[in-house]
């Protein structure tokens, strides 16, 4: 029950019906559809270029950050609801296109404009979670939410292999291009049940102030000023900042793990490709661990704040013991350990700001968000090869290798980020306290009141 007495919804009764329960089937077959596109994309981008060639859609779906600032704006002036709907239309359109591509040219222009939708979908999204769930259950709508974008993951893979396979034995690269193609067929048929399911959603469209409709009709400069008034929002509100802050810190980390995790398991571990993947199965299923936790926790009372910057310094040090073991199963529990940590702060991370941005300056936060995760990842993995090289053989002991110190490194970061985060709430821990011995007092008053009431009346 919430602080008012009224029930809240479980886990399985948010998906099963209601609005909120048509927007996570909708994420659900839109994150199943990004992750087979990515994989038949870098599956092309491979057999056009080769290795080098897998780098060319890998780096245009890093780079529409650059746009965040405008879809923050548009998901905080337009119907939400349009928007998702032309982006998953449009994601179709883009996706099945992939089949005619034969160069790596036209392979990034295509996966560049369709991360762009992406980047526009996800902030119209974040902002109408909060108008479809009560508030007593972010955390649990939040936890599923991330579960179904992550948890298809391997489903993605899975059936891109399947449709790989199918095409094949079919003998219908004639007709598709290669055997990605039924794959792209198949993820612009997912895109399109995404958008059908929402537009029969009843999100309500975001309120536009007087102040910033104009007052002497339409003014191309107001947009521009919704980008100054949000990002001046962000650097004065300091919860918010540190959140966005922590998260991309966070897949900072993640970043040096994914691009120097194969050669950790093969030259420093000699555990080869399968101590990878070991690694990553690790890391995977304690993120999905931390996200089903908080999912079935979703109703409880207590600290997102406080669970958020705990929740980052735990992964930091977890990712900082995972560079340092020196057997891939000890790697492992650590690694399990830090997905549970960067699944439970990435939870806390977007339901504080679910419950701390008004629903007029929400679209333009979760841009913010997004643009600067997405940036703090691609500069992670472009320059973690680099400095895995320039720290090679510079440290003494089992620090000598540079992988190693690269990612020792990463954890540390993510590490002080959480303690930075924790560091900056003490002020509201004191606070805390004062309150507490304040309600303490009262109920000391209280208690002695009623004693008095209590002897006049034996007296009387």
């Amino acid at each position: 029950m919430d602080e008012r007495g009224n029930e809240t919804p479980g886990a399985f009764s948010l998906i099963r019906r209601g609005p909120f329960a048509r927007l996570w089937w909708a994420g659900l077959a839109s994150s199943f559809g990004d992750w087979v596109a990515l994989f038949a994309t870098i599956a092309l981008a491979d057999a056009i270029g080769g290795v080098t060639g897998i780098l060319v859609p890998l780096t245009a779906r890093m780079l529409p950050g650059l746009f965040g600032a405008v879809a923050g704006v548009l998901a905080d002036r337009f119907t939400r609801k349009v928007t998702m709907v032309v982006c998953d239309i449009g994601r179709a359109l883009l996706v099945v296109s992939l089949v005619f591509v034969h160069t790596l040219p036209q392979l990034f222009l295509i996966s560049f404009l369709m991360e762009v939708l992406t980047l526009f979908w996800g902030p119209a999204r974040e902002a109408s979670v909060p108008n479809l769930v009560p508030p007593s259950v972010l955390v649990r709508a939040n936890s599923l939410s991330l579960m179904a974008m992550y948890g298809t993951l391997p489903l993605g893979s899975a059936m891109f292999s399947v449709l790989a396979g199918i095409s094949e034995l079919a003998h219908v690269l004639g007709a598709f291009g290669s055997n990605t193609g039924l794959a792209f067929l198949v993820d612009g048929f997912t895109f399109l049940t995404s958008a059908a399911i929402i537009s029969r959603i009843p999100i309500p469209k975001p309120e536009v102030s007087a102040r910033r409709k104009g007052y002497d009709g339409p003014d191309w400069k107001l947009p521009f000023k919704d980008i100054v008034e949000g990002i001046r929002f962000i650097l004065h509100e300091h919860s918010v900042r540190s959140v966005i802050m922590g998260i991309a810190t966070a897949l900072f980390g993640a970043g040096v793990f994914f691009a120097l995790g194969q050669p950790f398991s093969s030259n420093v571990l000699n555990a080869g490709s399968s101590g990878f993947g070991f690694l990553v199965t690790a890391l995977g299923s304690g993120v999905g661990i931390g996200m089903i936790a908080l999912s079935f926790l979703g109703g409880s009372d207590f600290r997102r704040d406080v669970v958020f910057g705990a929740s980052l310094l735990e992964t930091g040090l977890t990712i900082t013991a995972t560079a340092m073991s020196r057997t891939v199963a000890g790697a492992a529990f650590w690694a399990l350990l830090a997905g549970i940590g960067a699944g439970s702060s990435y939870v806390m991370g977007f339901t504080h700001l679910h419950e701390q941005v008004t629903d007029e300056l929400r679209g333009r936060t979760f841009a913010a968000l997004y643009a600067v995760a997405r940036t703090a990842l691609l500069v992670s993995i472009s320059l973690s090869a680099i400095l895995a090289a320039a720290l090679d053989g510079v440290l003494p002991g089992m620090f000598r290798s540079g992988i190693r110190s690269s990612l020792v490194l990463g954890g540390t970061v993510v590490a002080f980020a959480g303690a930075i985060t924790l560091w900056n709430m003490r002020s509201r821990f004191g606070s805390l306290a004062l309150t507490d011995k304040a309600m303490r007092s009262l109920d000391d008053a209280s208690d002695a009141v009623s004693s008095i009431h209590r002897r006049q009346k034996e007296e009387e």
